[in-house]
């Protein structure tokens, strides 16, 4: 279970799973085809829907709490809505890649894999 632990915190950082150094993304949410530094291949490792939902779900939840606290305040200007709205959508993208990270990672020591489109016969 501590492994499982080490994997996460590695995928928040967008670190590689197996040694922890190199990085898993070129890019904002590329996921390199193998880890710079051990060589580990990413290539059939993928996190699909989960990233957007884990964002979904986390972000919604903040989104939820700021809108009902505009509501019981009953403040809600056009401007403080154009504030939550840029708030949650800056939540958002920075929130993206670390879940994607930790998805990917999970995946990598669970042993998902997912057969390569270019070995698969017609």
């Amino acid at each position: 279970m501590q492994h499982y632990w080490l994997v996460i915190k590695r995928g928040l950082i967008r670190r590689c799973p197996r040694c922890g150094q190199g990085q898993i993304f070129s890019g904002y949410i590329n996921l390199l085809p193998e880890c710079l530094e051990c060589g580990e291949s990413f290539r059939n490792i993928r996190s699909d829907d989960a990233a957007p939902w884990a964002t979904v779900l986390f972000v919604g939840h903040l989104a939820a709490w700021l809108i009902g606290y505009m509501v019981k305040t009953d403040v809600p200007s056009i401007n403080l809505i154009l504030m939550v709205l840029f708030f949650v959508l800056i939540v958002a993208g920075l929130t993206l890649p670390v879940m994607k990270g930790v998805f990917v990672n999970l995946n990598w020591i669970s042993g998902i894999r997912y057969a390569d489109p270019n070995e698969l016969n017609d």
